[in-house]
């Protein structure tokens, strides 16, 4: 409850941003930042498990197809969302990049574990560079992995 209440405010936060018009057409434009996440989850098949990646982003024109998933256009979403449903098949790791230069990148991981162990890895490149690179965690009933990232 508490990742979705985080969730829902950040989504009228950029919401909110977003749907704010420009005065004049003096102010300088923005080139952006362009962003790449890849992330993996490996051993993710229990029902104990829990697992939310989520990743959003904005700019100042309203645009709404912003995100590539391992190279395929998400057309229409400005938010990324991954689960445990999608770690618990083929597909083990998930390359998300932005399609042009956005002006805000959020991102919000939680990986819980009640049960048996599994491992994530979160890497975070924003203009090329990485920023956040967490590889081979362990997640179990001792360690849990839960960040907001602003970027």
């Amino acid at each position: 409850m508490k990742n979705r209440s985080k969730l829902l405010s950040l989504a009228l936060i950029l919401t909110l941003l977003f749907s704010c018009k420009k005065d004049s057409d003096t102010t300088p434009a923005t080139s952006g930042k362009t962003a790449k996440f890849t992330i993996t989850a490996n051993g993710v098949n229990s029902s104990d498990d829990y697992v939310s990646f989520v990743i959003v982003g904005g700019d100042t024109k309203g645009t709404k197809t912003i995100w590539k998933v391992n190279g395929v256009t998400r057309n229409n979403e400005a938010a990324i969302s991954l689960g445990k449903d999608d770690f618990t098949g083929s597909t083990k790791t998930y390359v998300i990049e932005t399609v042009l230069p956005v002006d805000v990148i959020t991102t919000s991981v939680q990986c819980i574990n009640f049960n048996a162990s599994y491992q994530i890895s979160y890497k975070a490149e924003i203009d090329g560079k990485v920023i956040t690179n967490d590889d081979g965690v362990t997640v179990d009933v001792n360690k849990d992995y839960t960040h907001q990232f602003d970027y």
